[in-house]
């Protein structure tokens, strides 16, 4: 597996023996799917340049012998760290590589404990790695962009004054779920109102008003990979306010996606949509970062931010959303996402990007 090549010629290169992936409770599930295919919620992968093991409970046996083609260890009993322990004793790695940042204290000491190795981290390695997209990722981001696009404009005809907000984000992931999606990438927002102003903010009971904008943030997942859409709309008659907002956000976005490419850091993208926006007389009110990585999480690397003075590599997905949000009034948010390619940013989302009336 290709995947594994390059996975143990970047071990071997910073001196690492093996590698232990551990996924409890979904906590590595993007890297152990990504590795070997498990999906399932318990697993540890020790991979080494001659041997790759996947070690799970007699909950997954069947299912990882489906889904992987690493060797599977069958756990009995209740000590998984012992049956762990196991398997690294039998190839006796010196250096043992982990993702730190999925790992808890307690787990690290318990590992440490009962196997004495240097214990590395490899979090770097795999953001790498799975930083840029082979084209089938590709190909199923795109799958999980269309089931969301197709699912909200099935939705869009139920957003009607007294509706209430929760009542069309579950018709919406209704909707996606039944266009082919595997589940919901997060949590769909679907706010109104003075609440539009919240970025992160949650469906709740509120209903929908005339004359107020609605706000979706949304995505499915497709084989593991997802979707990271956001629209503002405005149900009724938008004032100039909230045009002259609309159209600063949408117009900080075109400059975005028209100059990013590869031969940009995401510290310079950010920069020139947050520039627009507060040339605009609106700074103060764009708060977050303007992009983040897209793939089998909804937020890795790389990010689009005024913190990542790193070029965007050429394959990475990443998401382009600039906002404006003004407290007790009302926010604005476009997101689209996008393939970095050498001279230009190629979008894959099709969603119309100008304000829409409903």
């Amino acid at each position: 597996m290709e995947r594994i090549k390059k996975f143990v010629a970047a071990l071997e290169k910073e001196n690492i023996d093996a590698a232990l992936i551990c996924n409890v409770e979904y906590s590595s599930r993007p890297t152990t799917m990504y590795l070997s295919g498990f999906t399932g919620s318990l697993s540890f992968l020790v991979i080494t340049k001659d041997s790759q093991f996947i070690i799970t409970d007699s909950r997954y046996f069947e299912q990882a012998k489906q889904q992987t083609k690493f060797a599977l260890v069958e756990h009995r009993g209740t000590n998984i760290y012992d049956t762990v322990v196991g398997v690294l004793e039998t190839i006796k790695p010196k250096v043992v590589g982990l993702e730190f940042s999925r790992i808890s204290h307690e787990m690290y000491l318990k590992l440490s404990e009962k196997y004495q190795a240097l214990y590395k981290p490899i979090d770097h390695i795999v953001e790498q790695m799975r930083m840029i997209k082979e084209p089938q990722e590709i190909e199923f981001i795109k799958k999980a962009i269309h089931i969301s696009e197709e699912a909200l404009l099935k939705v869009l005809p139920f957003v009607k004054d007294g509706v209430a907000e929760k009542d069309i984000a579950a018709e919406l992931e209704y909707r996606m779920k039944t266009l082919g999606a595997d589940g919901i990438a997060f949590e769909t927002i679907v706010i109104s109102g003075p609440r539009t102003a919240l970025p992160h903010g949650r469906a709740s009971e509120r209903k929908l008003r005339m004359n107020e904008p609605v706000l979706f943030d949304f995505g499915a997942k497709f084989n593991g990979y997802c979707a990271d859409i956001t629209r503002t709309f405005y149900l009724g008659k938008p004032d100039e306010e909230f045009v002259r907002i609309y159209n600063t956000v949408f117009e900080a976005q075109s400059l975005a996606l028209e100059k990013g490419s590869a031969r940009v850091s995401g510290k310079e993208l950010d920069f020139i949509a947050r520039a627009h926006i507060a040339n605009s007389g609106f700074g103060e009110y764009f708060g977050h970062g303007l992009g983040h990585g897209l793939g089998l999480e909804v937020h890795e690397a790389p990010r689009v931010n005024q913190s990542n003075e790193s070029m965007l590599p050429v394959g990475a997905v990443v998401t382009i959303e600039p906002g404006i949000y003004i407290e007790g009034k009302f926010g604005v948010r476009i997101e689209e996402d996008v393939v970095i390619r050498e001279d230009h940013l190629e979008r894959l989302t099709h969603l119309e990007r100008k304000l829409q009336v409903l």
